[in-house]
């Protein structure tokens, strides 16, 4: 930075010419930091607002190395020998003393600083004082640094343009230049400098230049022009000129190279033109998937595009090795067809070698080639350039497109080569999807034939299971084995057209085969009696047998008036799940005979919906037999049960009354005075007695319950008054036998309707259980609750004991007729066996349940007792009837 020059002044002392005082306070009032160096004793004397610069307080110390240390270390050097040759330059007749740098501030800031002075002389000539002030530099140099950055910047982005630069004046006289990096200049840099357009371009381009310059000049917008150069290269070379006004009456001009752009907008407009030829060309081929259509349109199109004198479509025939031309097209009627024309395949011939290894041949001159025929039609009728390229369809040869022209015409150029090529693609995908559109007609024309053979199968087959629904709906619907042959017979003759239909069933005992069933459609269903021996038709069974349908086509039927002759189908009947039995006859049950005039044929459907149809015969024949043998056994069990019911009856009611009479002779023999043996004994015989009559009194109740003579006489129970009065006396007996007893009921116990002494058995029963097997110590517990089951309104009844627990595998017998538990059952107990039985018979009656768990040494009975919705004799407890 340049300084301020200050002449050189000795100062004397006392000399007062100065007004010291007054310059200090001029100082102060500019807020510039001011101090003084006595260069002999290196003391600093600095002002207030110098040592607030830095971050000194105005009544602080501040000394030449306090300075120091505030100096950037990068800048510190620079300080030092600035101040020490200060005082030499002095002598030498430059007093100003200037130094920028850097302080590091206490706050970690860095400021730019400048300190500028003058070196004061003493009286003998030598430096004595250096006086300056401090300047704040730091904006400026941030500013310097931001324009250094940005210039650079600038720089380097211009250089970086390929561009060509010229700066002009009003003149268009060239002032500066910055030359290429993409493209050739005719002349060197220097030589463009002080020259006009005039000078350097062409007449042409120099006044197209010129006027683009005035009107930029003029009105001060960018203008712009395109020109073409040809002095640097045998090609053609495209410019574009910017111009940019710019300022002082100048002018920027920014020349580019746009050679690749204007030979890709020459390409791209021969290939748009290409493009619309080929694509006029396409939709021609793709109007027509007939293959002659498409032929012709192929040719005459491409002989229009390419502009041949002859175009030739020939197919390639290897099976007999020959070149075969299918359609062609000539310009002129000078020039011949080669239509039908049969090309041997010759490997000599160049043209073909290439083609068919799917290259294309192109030969400016026929004489070129060794090709007599070739050398023909040149001589003849002047055909010159000659063009084949190959047609493949999925990759393999499928012909060849031959293209001619006349020897004045020009040679085929590579961008013709080239549309003929993906003419000649496009052909052999259109030949391809001609072909396959052909197959594709056929194809549909086969598929639709199918798919009506398969309807018609369908239909027949519809048709066969509607019969067989129809025949096994009737055989589930009777159990009448000769209704259901019947039905049988009757369906098949109509649903097939059939001139009879018989059925006969074999019957070993006799080794004959009787006829069931004989319809005709004239005449419906006729009964006859026929039987025919097995010997007869001996031949025939043996393949009945065997699960095998016989057919003739030409026999006479015993059961046909006058033994007509039919065309017959006899299917077996057999029954498959006796095919291990020991006994063959036993398989076959017998046969269905279908028959039709001479000359009429079963088919293979009709064969297959007999079988079916025989085979559901066979299982409505075993189910009918099978019927009737479960009706006669049936029938069997019910006279055995009335038998025993009779005879249960019987007994109980010739066994009760002795044992009443000794009952009653017990009860007087037990107020005579006898000894403690014989009351021992009589005690004996009263309790086998009362066990025989609980017996039988058990037994005719369970007969009762099994023969549905027991009627329900419906009651309200009051849980109240019901529960107390049953439970009591098991209570007081829990109690003599030292087990505890409990009875809980929900305070909400609804009434309940029901038979009360078919309940009361079955709770007295559980009850009279637990107090049997429970031991002396253990307790009983009787529980009641509210409960719904199946959408109905009930008792919960549990009955449960410990220190007892029923073995798993005894728990599903429980409820049978005269199990006992022998490790639970004590003889002192006793009982019949009967007790359980005739409780879940009860439960049944009542439309409830009884149930029982058993583990962890408990035992729990759970009683659901419904309550019921007839009418019962008495009104609920506590209300009016």
């Amino acid at each position: 930075m340049a300084s301020t020059r200050y002449r050189l002044v000795p100062v004397g002392p006392g000399d007062s010419g100065f007004y010291p005082g007054h310059l200090y306070l001029a100082l102060e009032a500019t807020q510039l930091g001011y101090w003084q160096l006595d260069l002999r004793s290196g003391e600093l004397s600095s002002s207030p607002q110098c040592k607030a610069k830095y971050g000194r307080d105005p009544g602080e110390e501040f000394t030449l190395e306090m300075f120091f240390e505030r100096v950037h270390p990068e800048d510190r050097p620079r300080v030092k020998e600035a101040l020490q040759s200060a005082g030499r330059r002095a002598t030498e007749g430059d007093p100003n003393f200037a130094v920028e740098y850097r302080a590091c501030l206490a706050n970690g800031q860095v400021r730019w600083y400048l300190s500028q002075g003058i070196v004061l002389l003493g009286p003998e000539g030598d430096p004595s004082h250096v006086v300056g002030v401090t300047l704040d530099i730091t904006e400026r140099k941030e500013l310097e640094a931001a324009l250094a950055e940005r210039e650079c910047h600038y720089r380097q982005m211009l250089e970086a343009l390929p561009d060509m630069l010229f700066r002009l004046d009003r003149q268009g006289r060239c002032l500066e230049i910055k030359p290429p990096s993409n493209f050739p200049t005719q002349y060197p840099p220097d030589h463009y400098l002080g020259k006009t357009p005039e000078e350097l371009f062409p007449p042409g381009e120099a006044q197209a230049v010129r006027q683009h310059l005035e009107l930029a000049f003029a009105t001060q917008q960018i203008q712009e022009m395109e020109y073409c150069w040809t002095e640097c290269s045998s090609e053609p070379q495209y410019r574009q000129a910017r111009f940019v006004p710019f300022e002082n009456e100048q002018m920027l001009v920014m020349v580019r190279d746009i050679t690749a752009r204007k030979q890709a907008e020459l390409k791209l407009q021969q290939q748009v033109q290409r493009e619309k030829l080929f694509n006029r060309l396409m939709q021609a081929i793709n109007g027509s998937l007939d293959l002659p259509t498409l032929f012709e349109v192929a040719v005459q199109e491409v002989g229009q595009v390419l502009q041949a004198a002859r175009v030739t479509l020939y197919q390639y025939l290897p099976e007999e090795r020959v070149w075969v031309a299918i359609v062609g097209h000539v310009r002129s009627p000078e020039v011949p067809s080669f239509l039908h024309l049969r090309i041997p395949d010759d490997p000599e011939i160049p043209a073909i070698q290439q083609l068919k290894r799917l290259q294309v041949f192109h030969v400016r001159d026929p004489q070129q080639v060794a090709d007599s025929f070739a050398l023909q039609e040149r001589q003849d009728h002047q055909l010159g350039p000659w063009l084949g390229i190959p047609v493949a369809c999925q990759g393999k040869l499928w012909g060849a497109l031959a293209l001619g022209r006349l020897i004045s015409e020009p040679d085929w150029q590579a961008e013709e080569i080239e549309l003929a090529i993906a003419i000649g693609d496009h052909l052999g995908v259109a030949i391809h999807q001609a072909e396959l559109y052909q197959k594709l007609q056929q194809t549909n024309a086969e598929l639709d034939y199918q798919v009506r053979v398969r309807n018609g199968q369908l239909q027949q087959a519809y048709e066969d299971e509607a019969l067989l629904q129809l025949i096994t709906e009737e055989i589930r619907s009777s159990l009448d084995e000769q209704k259901i042959l019947e039905t049988v017979a009757q369906e098949l003759a109509l649903r097939l057209g059939l001139s009879g239909c018989r059925i006969a069933l074999h019957d070993p005992e006799r080794q004959a085969s009787v006829l069931a069933v004989d319809y005709r459609p004239d005449q419906g269903i006729r009964r006859f009696p026929l039987e025919i021996p097995f010997a007869d038709f001996a031949e025939v069974l043996q393949q009945l047998r065997g699960g095998q349908f016989c057919y003739f086509s030409n026999l006479g039927h015993p059961c046909w008036p006058g033994y007509e002759r039919h065309t017959l189908l006899v299917v077996p009947i057999c029954d498959l799940r006796d095919r291990t039995g020991q006994q063959k006859d036993s398989l076959l049950l017998g046969n269905i005979c279908g028959s039709r005039p001479p000359g009429q044929v079963f088919g293979e459907r009709e064969q297959r919906l007999m079988q079916r149809v025989a085979g559901q015969c066979a299982i409505a024949i075993r189910q009918a037999r099978l019927y009737q043998t479960v009706q006669q056994q049936v029938q069997q069990l019910q006279e055995l049960n009335h038998l025993k019911d009779e005879f249960l009856h019987m007994v109980s009611h010739e066994m009760r009354t002795p044992l009443t009479n000794m009952k009653l002779a017990i009860g007087f023999l037990s107020r005579a005075n006898l000894t403690e043996r014989e009351q021992r004994y009589l005690q004996i015989l009263e309790m086998e007695t009362n066990r025989e009559l609980d017996l039988i009194n058990e037994l005719l109740e369970l007969q009762a319950i099994e023969a549905g003579n027991r009627d329900l006489k419906l009651t309200w129970l009051s849980p109240q008054e019901w529960i107390p009065n049953l439970s009591e006396p098991f209570r007081l007996r829990a109690a003599q036998q030292g087990q505890q007893f409990q009875v809980e009921w929900d305070p909400d116990l609804l009434p309940l309707c029901t038979d009360e002494s078919l309940l009361s058995r079955v709770v007295g029963e559980l009850l009279n259980n637990a107090c049997k097997y429970t031991p002396a110590g253990e307790s009983i517990c009787l529980r009641f609750s509210q409960s719904h089951q199946q959408g109905r309104p009930g008792w919960l009844i549990e009955v449960g004991n410990t220190g007892v627990e029923i073995p798993p595998e005894a728990l599903p017998r429980l409820f049978e007729k005269f199990y006992r538990i022998p490790q639970l059952d004590r003889r002192k107990a006793g009982g019949t066996g009967l007790g359980l039985a005739l409780a879940k018979k009860a439960m049944e009656i009542l439309e409830g349940s009884l149930t029982v768990a058993s583990h962890s040494g408990q035992v729990i009975f759970r009683v659901w007792c419904p309550s019921q919705s007839r009418t019962p004799q008495a009104g609920i407890p506590g209300e009016s009837t």
